[in-house]
């Protein structure tokens, strides 16, 4: 049976391919290689977002602390020691 296959294997014709086909499919790759974006800037463009979103934690950071001392200014209890008329 193995044979049988191998016989029918040997009776395959190959394709004739157009000479063209080669330069066509390197040109497409080479249009692929031009539209791929460097690793080097896409590291850049995440390391600016990185920080960006960094720095806009430390400044809400501060603003809540800012924001708290705020509200603790405000809940200091005033004595009022005006007397009253009966």
């Amino acid at each position: 049976m193995e044979s049988e296959n191998l016989d029918i294997l040997k009776n395959i014709k190959r394709v004739e391919v157009p000479d063209a086909l080669y330069h066509t499919i390197e040109s497409r790759l080479e249009m692929n290689r031009e539209n791929m974006i460097p690793l080097y800037k896409v590291g850049i463009a995440a390391s600016l977002v990185v920080g960006l979103m960094l720095t806009q934690f430390y400044f809400l950071g501060l603003s809540s602390k800012i924001d708290q001392a705020n509200n603790e200014i405000g809940l200091v209890e005033v004595n009022n020691n005006s007397l009253y008329y009966e």
